[in-house]
């Protein structure tokens, strides 16, 4: 019987069957997953987390590079001819060539764009409360704000009875900036830059997510230098990639603000400053929305309410004075949550003559350019020039104000 013509050359088929092989090295596209030993091999998780843990998978950042440099080496590069006619010279001068832009960033940049209505990033922080150790900062410049985040801290638990959540700046050119907190346990996530409240929160809570896996129960303050540093080189890898999952889920997030409680703001306390040194001190505060204790006993409520505001007047003073020299930016406001969408704030607005206005308030943030309005007649009368030292038209002034804001119930203004 006459044999069949091969339909291939003899061996073709042995030599297809092997380059069609994967080319897999076992060394090279296996990695473990370093909380709980479990081995992936490509393609790898798209979210970077462990599918039997969930855990983010911090090792895969340095990997990843390392393979990818290796394969770029083994491209070959082909020869192309050089096109002479450009699209704009075919088809006119109307045809634009766009651009990709690159999404190259580096934590330790003073200015990461977020792509979006003038979003950006200045930096991400964690420190502790107790021990004030600063755990981590992307930025070095910027690392005086977990110093400010600790003192803000005090003041919004020891004064306001409340947690810290956010603060506005404005610098001498008028640029506002936000810091937004996240304070948990023995911990205070910070985040700077310029980006709608819902964005920043997010932003903390990816944080806080990432590092507690990390530090996985321990206690943050006893940690040696040895495990405080390998603890921030491992979450470097998710700091990077929650900004990307953040460029990433832009079309997601809303920017639209969750209205306030109330429809009305209540003032606590108003101070008037002349370069760090209280001119008025006021406290209107009658019931204790305020926790100012004061030591020693005193004769009169007088003496104690005066001392009250002296103390307000300090802590108040060092916060600004503090703010202003580490940033170069007055806060406008600083707000410390007691509920959803319920908050006290400390406020303050720039006036001529280096004068400050200070407000504790309580309710709706949108009332403050009311109030400050209805204010602002009667401090013309003592800010019209520089502080000299002499303090009695000061203490007219106060008296003065006090008796305009007691005609509003409970001090609240709608």
């Amino acid at each position: 019987m006459p044999k069949k013509n091969r339909a291939y050359p003899e061996g073709f088929l042995k030599e297809q069957s092997v380059s069609k092989k994967l080319d897999f090295n076992a060394n090279k596209d296996v990695i473990s997953c370093e909380n709980c030993g479990y081995k992936i091999i490509r393609p790898y998780p798209k979210d970077q987390l462990c599918p039997r843990c969930g855990k983010f998978l911090a090792n895969l950042y340095s990997h990843k590079d390392m393979s990818e440099n290796e394969e770029s080496k083994q491209k070959i590069i082909k020869e192309f001819d050089t096109r002479t006619a450009m699209p704009s010279k075919k088809f006119g001068s109307k045809v634009r060539v766009k651009q990709k832009v690159g999404d190259d960033f580096s934590l330790s940049d003073d200015f990461i764009p977020l792509q979006q209505n003038n979003e950006y990033l200045r930096f991400l922080g964690i420190t502790t409360k107790k021990g004030r150790n600063k755990l981590f900062y992307s930025n070095n410049q910027f690392k005086y704000l977990l110093e400010l985040a600790n003192n803000l801290d005090y003041i919004a638990v020891s004064i306001l009875g409340g947690k810290l959540d956010k603060m506005l700046l404005i610098s001498k050119d008028n640029i506002e900036e936000k810091c937004q907190f996240l304070v948990l346990e023995n911990l205070i996530y910070v985040v700077f830059g310029n980006f709608p409240d819902k964005k920043g929160k997010w932003i903390l809570e990816q944080m806080a997510k990432y590092y507690s896996d990390l530090i996985q129960n321990r206690d943050v303050d006893a940690l040696t230098e040895t495990e405080r540093y390998d603890i921030e080189r491992k979450f470097l890898g998710p700091a990077n990639f929650l900004i990307n999952e953040y460029k990433r889920l832009q079309k997601i997030f809303t920017d639209k603000e969750i209205p306030y409680l109330e429809d009305w703001m209540r003032i606590d306390y108003l101070g008037l400053s002349s370069m760090s040194i209280g001119v008025i001190s006021l406290l209107l505060d009658t019931d204790g929305n305020l926790n100012v204790e004061v030591p020693g006993e005193y004769e009169n409520e007088y003496e104690e309410i005066e001392m009250k505001e002296s103390l307000l007047t300090a802590k108040i003073e060092a916060i600004a004075a503090n703010t202003l020299g580490n940033t170069g930016s007055y806060p406008r406001w600083i707000a410390v949550k007691l509920g959803f969408q319920h908050y006290r704030f400390l406020t303050f607005k720039k006036y001529q003559n280096d004068y400050f206005l200070s407000l504790l308030s309580e309710g709706n943030l949108r009332k403050l350019d009311k109030i400050e309005s209805k204010v602002e007649p009667y401090l013309y009368h003592g800010i019209d020039k520089p502080f000299s030292g002499n303090l009695r038209p000061f203490n007219k002034l106060k008296a003065t104000i006090k008796d305009m804001l007691n005609k509003f119930p409970e001090h609240k203004i709608s």
